[in-house]
Order: C-alpha cells, then sequence, then structure tokens
C-alpha cells in the first residue's frame, strides 16, 4: 500500500444504508456499497483510497489502532471503547445525523425494578447484561450502586430480564420499542448517531482532505475529541 492511501473503514448492518444513501448525495464515489455487497473491500474510484466494510463496533477501534485514517461508526460504539480506553487515537470530526438511537438502561416489566433508585435496595449483586460492558459499568459506577456485576453478551439481551439479570443497556430507536420487549425503561444512557472519525496521528500526518472534502459542507471545522 503506497505511503498517501487513504485508509477508510465502512459499517455494515444497519448504518450501512443511511450512510450508503450519504454518499450518493454528497458524491462520494465508492462503488458496491450496499446491503446486496458481496464483498467486503468496495473499490472508491479516482481516489487514492482502500476501503474496507466490517462490523460496526470494530470500525471504532481500527481507527484507533491506527489500522484504518477515517471511519465512520456510531457514537455508541465509540463511547464504548474511550470510556475504558481514555488515550484512543480517535478525533470525532463529523456527526452525521444518520441512525440515531438511544442506548436505554432496562429492567423486565414483571420485575422487581422501576426506576434507578429501586437498585439500591438490592442487597446483593445488581446483575448488568449488555453488549456496552464498558458502558454497563459506567452506568453503576456513576449511579453508585454498591455491588454489581457486568456480563458482556452479544445480542438479544432483551431476553435476560427479569429472570437472569437486574439491568440491560441496549439501543433503541424509540422507547415505545422498549414495551413490547417487555422492558422498562429507567434512563437514557446515551444519544447515539452515526459519526465521522479519524486516527489523530494520521490527520496531523497525512493529507486527509482527499476523502474529507467530500463532507465539508457541515463538518464541525474544530472537530472534537474523545
Amino acid at each position: 500500500m503506497a505511503a498517501d492511501t487513504i485508509s477508510v473503514c465502512l459499517p455494515k448492518g444497519n448504518s450501512l444504508e443511511p450512510l450508503a444513501g450519504y454518499f450518493e448525495k454528497t458524491g462520494f464515489p465508492v462503488c458496491e456499497y450496499h446491503s446486496k455487497n458481496r464483498t467486503y473491500r468496495p473499490v472508491v474510484d479516482n481516489l487514492p483510497v482502500r476501503a474496507k466494510i466490517m462490523a460496526e463496533k470494530d470500525v471504532a477501534i481500527q481507527v484507533s489502532i491506527g489500522n484504518y485514517d477515517i471511519g465512520f461508526s456510531g457514537l455508541d460504539w465509540i463511547r464504548e471503547l474511550t470510556t475504558k480506553y481514555r488515550g484512543s487515537d480517535i478525533h470525532i470530526f463529523k456527526h452525521m445525523g444518520l441512525d440515531q438511537k438511544c442506548i436505554y438502561a432496562c429492567t423486565g416489566i414483571n420485575g422487581n425494578y422501576n426506576s434507578v433508585d429501586d437498585l439500591h435496595y438490592n442487597n446483593g449483586f445488581v446483575t448488568i447484561v449488555s453488549e456496552y460492558p464498558n458502558l454497563a459499568e459506567h452506568f453503576a459506577i456513576q449511579n453508585r450502586l454498591r455491588k454489581f456485576k457486568i456480563f458482556s453478551a452479544w445480542g438479544s439481551v432483551e431476553a435476560y430480564p427479569p429472570e437472569h439479570s437486574d439491568v440491560i443497556l441496549l439501543s433503541a430507536y424509540n422507547p415505545e420499542s422498549l414495551l413490547s420487549m417487555g422492558l422498562c425503561k429507567i434512563s437514557c444512557e446515551l444519544e447515539s448517531e452515526l459519526t465521522l472519525i479519524v486516527n489523530r496521528k494520521s490527520f496531523i500526518q497525512k493529507g486527509l482532505s482527499t476523502v474529507l472534502r467530500f463532507f465539508s459542507d457541515s463538518i464541525n471545522s474544530s472537530g472534537e475529541s474523545t
């Protein structure tokens, strides 16, 4: 790979279609980036760019460690990483306004807890299950839970309460959907949206404007560090 090649990682999953539509509007010339794509390496025409599609939770990690210069990831996954690794080399460059959702702390609708305050009456360990274990730990510490256990799970965390967990943290597009899953919302921990991030060292040492100019019309020029 040439030294001046810019590496970009793109998310698959729910963010793919809205981001692909955004690319089309801005004229960013990425090919074969759609839900029916069978390759993980889409081509970016006429630019010194290599691109790869990966799980959204991995995008923030890959940009942080410098394997990629630019990435698009949900703010939820960025905060999940930087909550634990505060020295991560991630620079938030732009909030895209796409794939907006919230991270909710919930209990079972038929359980013993209806609020964060109720959790303080638990004399044993408060068990918390989430795809976001670092955010779950932050929730427990911020709310001064005396004893707690965090269990990391991948998907379907809504099935755990009330029998197998006291609290879960999960993402949802609206609070009404929580009731249909048998959940009681006790707090909104984070408002998330798709976010354009860059590796700090790459931003300083490489000319990333070849790619970033496609998004410059609404980029926050001051940027935001995590």
